[in-house]
C-alpha cells in the first residue's frame, strides 16, 4: 500500500531515515546549531546525536529539537560543547 502520511501510529509508522531528515533538517533551523556538524543516527526510533555544540543551552536545545519529532522513541546526546 506505500507510505501513508496519517497511517496507524505503530512503532513502525514513521521510518528512522525520515526520522534522521526530520531531525537533522531541525537542528539546520537553529542558528545556533546550524553551523555544526551534528550526526544524526536513528535506529528503532532511538535517536543518538554526535558532534560538537557551541554551548550548553544548544545542546540541551539540540535534544528537545530531537524529542519533537514523531515517531522518536529516546534520545541519546552525545554533543561535546567546544570551546
Amino acid at each position: 500500500t506505500g507510505a501513508e502520511e496519517m497511517g496507524t501510529a505503530g512503532k513502525d509508522a514513521v521510518d528512522d531515515s525520515s526520522i534522521t531528515a526530520q531531525v537533522s533538517g531541525g537542528l539546520a533551523k537553529d542558528p545556533d546549531l546550524s553551523a555544526f556538524k551534528i550526526d544524526v543516527d536513528t535506529r528503532a526510533g532511538a535517536v543518538t546525536l554526535s558532534g560538537p555544540a557551541p554551548n550548553a543551552s544548544a545542546r540541551e536545545r539540540a535534544e528537545t529539537i530531537a524529542k519533537g519529532v514523531k515517531g522518536v522513541t529516546s534520545v541519546t546526546n552525545n554533543l561535546k560543547v567546544s570551546g
